[in-house]
């Protein structure tokens, strides 16, 4: 859906230098969860792609997650192992 409205911005022409930093940021987004669903951690990826890509995604501040997220794994990934 993301990458689909993304297509739609770039086939529009019309005021596209007013559009610009917009679409350059929708296509570092898609680049950035493209990468993430295929090299990152599951918990994490799906993480980014709820609160960046959806439609339901609800702003860009960090830290704003939806509900139903594995929460515990993404804070057990970042959490440091003491020997």
């Amino acid at each position: 859906m993301f990458v689909q409205q993304l297509d739609t911005e770039l086939a529009d022409l019309s005021d596209i230098e007013y559009r610009a930093r917009g679409v350059v940021e929708k296509m570092a987004l898609a680049l950035q969860g493209s990468l993430l669903v295929r090299q990152g951690n599951a918990a994490v990826s799906d993480a980014f792609c709820a609160s960046r890509l959806s439609s339901h995604a609800s702003g860009l501040t960090f830290g704003n997650l939806p509900r139903g997220l594995d929460c515990a794994a993404i804070i057990a990934r970042a959490t440091p192992v003491r020997p």
